[in-house]
């Protein structure tokens, strides 16, 4: 065997007994939970990390209680029946080994963290929080949709039975129904509420494990920023109906005004016109009307006594008939300059 073999030969044997242990998938961020047997809950023991580069990090040492190693101060506590190694980060991809009472446990859990997918949904809205796996030539035994550690729904393949979570029925949440031919089993979320928020977990148990995360984020409508152009429609207050009946009436009363005196100012000018035109065609003055009044009481006058012979006491009965006719005939043609001498 060469000296190179031997090292090939280590790291291929270290290789397959590393993936034949547990597999544990987290989102980054979150907490990750290391069980303990019951040798490691008491007595003396640590919890080694060996990244993927081949070095060796102390992560928890047990004597009597767990405390935390160089570099993962803050980072590790324990309960009755795990180790938890709080905020996992990519820098904590690798394999864990416990050795407890000088006795290594054998497995070495496998851990693997990735970002979750972010789903935003608008509230009252539905969300699909997508999880895809091959199916296809896999003895899928269980899918498994948990919420922040709690069950939201199960689907047993065998049976087709699904069983839901607390607070949790099929009128809230489902899967495809063929599933197994599509590889799709993605969860939807219907009416998604703010209590609907949080990393939902999808476990795949088939011959090759799989899990998948989603951030479901619900987002709400925010209010409209100060001093938008958009400002809601409101019905005036009693004031400001008050103020617009009074300058509605005012504009009012002042318009009829207006088309009083125009109409007025119309009607005196027009007369005025009117009274110049007769003065100045309809046939002279006053005082030319007076005079013309005189001389025809004249003439009647005149022609009275002439006629009756009151006046000129002579000539013979003959004369003063003659006399008459041609006053009549003279007053008939209009001659208002006519007298009798």
């Amino acid at each position: 065997m060469s000296p190179t073999s031997v090292p090939l030969t280590y790291i291929l044997l270290l290789f397959i007994s590393r993936v034949s242990g547990k597999l544990i998938q987290t989102a980054a961020g979150d907490d990750v939970r290391f069980a303990l047997t019951e040798e490691c809950k008491t007595g003396k023991g640590t919890l080694h990390h060996q990244p993927m580069d081949g070095t060796d990090q102390l992560v928890a040492s047990l004597d009597g209680v767990w405390k935390p190693g160089p570099g993962y101060i803050n980072r590790v506590a324990h309960s009755s029946d795990s180790l938890i190694l709080k905020r996992a980060d990519f820098n904590d991809h690798g394999y864990y080994e416990f050795t407890c009472n000088y006795k290594q446990r054998g497995e070495l859990d496998e851990l693997h963290v990735f970002l979750p997918y972010k789903v935003v949904a608008p509230r009252d809205e539905g969300a699909i929080l997508p999880c895809r796996s091959v199916t296809v030539g896999q003895a899928v035994k269980s899918v498994r949709w948990r919420r922040d550690g709690e069950l939201v729904l199960e689907l047993n393949p065998p049976s087709k039975q699904i069983t839901y979570g607390d607070g949790y029925d099929e009128s809230r949440v489902s899967i495809p129904s063929d599933w197994n031919q599509r590889g799709d089993l993605s969860l939807t979320v219907k009416r998604a509420q703010l209590r609907d928020e949080g990393v939902y977990y999808c476990d795949v148990e088939k011959t090759e494990k799989h899990r998948s995360a989603v951030h479901l984020h619900v987002s709400t409508p925010s209010p409209p920023p100060p001093g938008s152009t958009s400002q809601p429609t409101t019905t005036p207050t009693p004031s400001e109906c008050s103020d617009w009946s009074w300058r509605t009436f005012s504009i009012t009363a002042a318009v009829f005004v207006i088309v009083d005196l125009l109409v007025w100012l119309c009607w005196f000018l027009r007369n005025r016109i009117f009274n110049v035109c007769t003065r100045s065609f309809g046939g002279g003055s006053s005082e030319q009307e007076e005079e013309i009044n005189l001389k025809s009481v004249t003439i009647s006058n005149s022609d009275g006594h002439l006629c009756n012979g009151t006046e000129g006491g002579g000539g013979t009965e003959e004369g003063r008939e003659s006399d008459c006719d041609q006053h009549s005939m003279l007053k008939s043609n209009g001659n208002p300059d006519f007298t009798h001498n």
